[in-house]
């Protein structure tokens, strides 16, 4: 399932707190051959004397042991709009500013590009990520229209003996990914048949072309009506489908980037009746809103993406569905594009290359590298999330939804010896350039965060110290995944609703 076991010299980290999705609990852990091989109380006096003396000893007194991060959603050198342009961020940019913010495993997209089949497209994917990755890398599959590969299912369901066992599905963006809903129940159907989650971008692509047409016909193009055009809404009314038509087929559904609060009900009713639905929201919509842009003009283009960073009062909603399970993984959604031209460098225009028109602006943000650093500061230390809920959100949930679980997502005996070193009292000022991202700007600028990793181990091996780097591109490989724990929903009570709203 991953890279080659890690020849790393063994590595006993002793006095901390490991933290799991279930308890919290004084002990120290052994990693070893790329595993962790033992997990303990005072493990110091238990292993065999010819193991500590080879192991190195390394004091996390103070400190939180926590499995790996593993974001379920970024898109890395990934095109758009034809492939005419694309996410400036490559697997080895983007894996290691994953990896300097604590996550060590990611899973990205296939998405069928011109002249090649579903499958020629993954095999170049995987050929990518072989090169250039620094973590382990799975793959989600794009279900493209009929009209760009007739068969594209065919592929989809020969990529499954290859560990893909997700495919997504576009209800957004008619004329260039929008699948109608005749071939989404066909893939429901399939991915039932193989076990297989399907996964959808959940906006109703006419009313939020409807929308946009109003729009510009009116001359309210500028940036911000992004916003407008993709409404509650539409977000709201194909979650709600999208639940309607995977229970007639009898399959999970994964929703992925829930931004609406409106969206987030739709969810927790289905999950309160007992369907297996489950979803993901970004830190984006939990931290930033539509008033830091709403007036920034050309500049709010640093904003968009879809679905939108909606109204700061927005939030609550997504915060209650957070607590409430209704939410069940926090992944990023990371696409990195540049707001301002690099000239020499193989990056075409891109946030500001049609001014005043929002339309034309490349939707997508940066957050592969903030995203432990943020939650952990707006979630747990606000009380608004226990350490072990979060630790489910940003590793485990997404572990077991997406196929890895426990070989991700877990610090057990036979795990991966993904552990990051956490300090839950140092500060750390969020900066852009503290990192090897290519897109050019953080939402976060400035902001500082109290608890971050002091230490990263990927496969046994130590990659990060503090905020620097150790490895090179090609370090990782790409991560077959198994069948998606999709176990019915815990179902949500009507009185853990009301006593979180």
């Amino acid at each position: 399932m991953s890279s080659t076991a890690s020849t790393a010299r063994p590595v006993l980290l002793t006095g901390g707190t490991v933290v799991t999705a279930e308890s919290t609990v004084r002990a120290d852990i052994l990693l070893d051959g790329g595993r962790i091989a033992a997990v303990g109380a005072d493990l110091s006096a238990q292993l065999q004397p010819g193991v500590l003396e080879c192991a190195e000893h390394v004091d996390v007194t103070g400190k939180l042991l926590l499995p790996g991060g593993v974001d379920a959603h970024t898109h890395l050198e990934y095109g758009i709009d034809g492939f005419t342009t694309r996410t400036v961020d490559d697997f080895a940019t983007g894996t290691t500013a994953a990896a300097l913010g604590g996550t060590t495993t990611v899973i990205d997209f296939v998405k069928k590009e011109p002249d090649h089949t579903v499958r020629e497209s993954f095999e170049r994917r995987v050929a990518a990520i072989e090169a250039r990755a620094v973590l382990n890398v799975g793959l989600h599959v794009i279900i493209p229209p009929q009209e760009q590969q007739i068969d594209a299912l065919d592929d989809a369901r020969a990529l499954r003996e290859h560990g893909v066992t997700s495919w997504k599905f576009f209800m957004a963006y008619p004329g260039t990914q929008m699948v109608d809903d005749g071939l989404l129940l066909r893939g429901m159907d399939a991915a039932r048949e193989l076990g297989v989650l399907p996964m959808v971008h959940a906006e109703n692509g006419h009313m939020v072309a409807r929308d946009t047409a109003q729009l510009l016909d009116a001359g309210t193009t500028g940036e911000p009506f992004h916003h407008a055009a993709h409404t509650h809404a539409a977000e709201a009314e194909a979650v709600h489908r999208a639940i309607v038509l995977a229970q007639s087929a009898g399959t999970p559904l994964f929703v992925v980037h829930v931004s609406s609060a409106q969206a987030a009900e739709e969810i927790g009713r289905a999950r309160l009746a007992g369907a297996r639905v489950w979803a993901e929201t970004c830190p984006q919509y939990l931290l930033t809103a539509y008033e830091e842009y709403a007036h920034l003009g050309q500049d709010a283009a640093a904003y968009i993406c879809s679905p939108p960073i909606r109204e700061r009062a927005n939030q609550a909603g997504l915060w209650t569905a957070l607590a409430t399970g209704t939410l069940a993984t926090i992944g990023t959604d990371h696409a990195g594009f540049c707001m301002e031209d690099h000239d020499g460098q193989d990056v075409p225009p891109q946030k500001r290359r049609s001014p005043g028109h929002f339309p034309s602006v490349p939707n997508g943000v940066p957050g592969v590298y903030e995203r432990l650093m943020v939650m952990y500061d707006a979630g747990v230390n606000t009380g608004r999330l226990d350490v072990t809920r979060f630790v489910d959100l940003v590793a485990t949930r997404p572990a077991k939804l997406f196929g890895l679980y426990p070989r991700k997502g877990a610090i057990a005996v036979g795990a991966d010896a993904d552990v990051v070193v956490w300090d839950p009292d140092r500060e750390r000022v969020i900066h852009h350039a503290d990192t090897p991202l290519r897109s050019d700007y953080s939402l976060y600028e400035g902001r500082t965060v109290r608890g971050c990793p002091t230490a990263v181990y990927a496969g046994g091996e130590l990659v990060v110290t503090g905020t620097t780097f150790h490895g090179a591109p090609g370090r990782g490989a790409y991560l077959p995944r198994e069948t998606p724990d999709v176990a019915p929903a815990t179902r949500l009570s009507s009185r853990t609703l009301q006593e979180t709203a």
